[in-house]
């Protein structure tokens, strides 16, 4: 510990935070980290784990070659993680096996993904001929077709915060946890830290990721359009664990090699009310069993939900606010745990060294017009 005023206030202890704390720290930052409740307790904690870019992307653009760099970025950063800290954090790469049902459209599977070859990617397309043995021997006859994705991958995000989290302190950074910020501290148009409930916080940059309570009710110095979009995953468990990811356009499976299979995933705009419906949870089951029969019997372990930090275009928000000694981790959406080591990397090069990739794409001035009329 360097004083008590650090160089860099993190609000939010989730996977992004603690991630981004630990990048700095290593880079001889002195860090502080806020979290109201424990590292992982909100949407880190609830997400299912896939580090899957391929399966939903219909396009390239900036967004994607980000989610690709990030994934590139897992294994040797998930190797130092546990080398580190010794947290197994469950990182496999699995492949992901994307599937349609008999009665869907006929178009080519796979032609929707044929730009991803062309960038050098991994598409291959099965036939119902081929789908025999996938996944254990136990998919729907019913499936006609599917394509795969060898490189998606998928990781425990609970242990990997919690991995992030203790690198962080081992490298020097405070994380303050049971601590709520009230507001941002601005003096002469300048972010100078935070107030928090256990009295003001000082330091010369600041970094909102606070994940779905980013915007902290329009308490910010500028507006921020995070919302909470609610996901709900169930959690399984078969007496032979699945081999890879399996998904359709309603429900994805990801696998665990204890036999637990999560089912997920929701997007409901609720605000902050996190639940458990019997609707969305009879809708999961009954779709992941038309992809894998044999779930229908499956043991019932437990189902859960979080709240996802949403924006109106479904991208992250990162980099400089217009306030000086702001910036921005947040709005991560569906891909947080995805992102974190290209958010870290990124936004630890923009606090310690100057940007070192063009972050306008993500930027919060793209939503300016709506903000100035909002």
């Amino acid at each position: 510990m360097r004083g008590h005023r650090p160089d860099v206030i993190i609000v939010g202890g989730g996977l992004i935070g603690c991630a981004l704390a630990a990048e700095l720290a290593a880079r001889g930052r002195a860090v502080t980290v806020i979290e109201r409740a424990e590292p992982g307790a909100e949407a880190s904690g609830a997400a299912a784990g896939m580090l899957a870019p391929q399966s939903e992307a219909r396009t390239r653009d900036a967004f994607f070659d980000l989610t690709i760099e990030s994934r590139d970025l897992y294994p040797a950063w998930v190797r130092g993680l546990v080398e580190e800290t010794g947290v197994d954090v469950g990182y496999r790469k699995t492949g992901l096996l994307h599937c349609r049902l008999e009665g869907e459209a006929a178009v080519a599977r796979a032609e929707p993904f044929a730009w991803q070859r062309a960038a050098g990617l991994s598409v291959i397309e099965r036939q119902r001929e081929d789908l025999a043995a996938q996944a254990g021997g136990r998919l729907s006859p019913r499936i006609r077709d599917a394509v795969f994705f060898p490189d998606e991958a998928v990781v425990d995000p609970r242990r990997l915060t919690r991995a992030a989290w203790l690198a962080a302190v081992r490298r020097g950074a405070i994380v303050q946890t049971g601590t709520s910020v009230l507001g941002f501290r601005i003096e002469d148009g300048v972010c100078r830290g935070v107030e928090t409930e256990a009295g003001p916080i000082d330091a010369a940059t600041t970094v909102d990721a606070a994940g779905a309570w980013a915007a902290f009710g329009g308490r910010l110095p500028v507006p921020l359009p995070v919302e909470p979009v609610r996901g709900q995953i169930v959690a399984l468990c078969l007496s032979e664990p699945l081999e890879t990811i399996v998904a359709s356009d309603e429900v994805y499976l990801v696998p665990r090699p204890d036999g637990t299979v999560l089912l997920g995933s929701t997007a409901e705009r609720v605000g902050f009310r996190k639940a458990v419906t019997a609707e969305a949870v009879a809708h999961l089951i009954g779709a992941a069993a038309r992809l894998v029969p044999g779930l229908g019997s499956a043991r019932f372990v437990s189902a859960w939900s979080g709240l996802r930090p949403g924006t109106p275009d479904g991208l992250p928000v990162l980099g400089a606010s217009p306030v000086r000694g702001l910036f921005f981790a947040a709005g991560h959406f569906r891909n947080g745990i995805l992102l974190a080591p290209v958010t870290a990397r990124l936004l630890a090069d923009l606090l310690t060294s100057g940007p070192s990739r063009d972050l306008s794409p993500f930027s919060i001035e793209r939503f300016a017009p709506a903000l100035q009329t909002a």
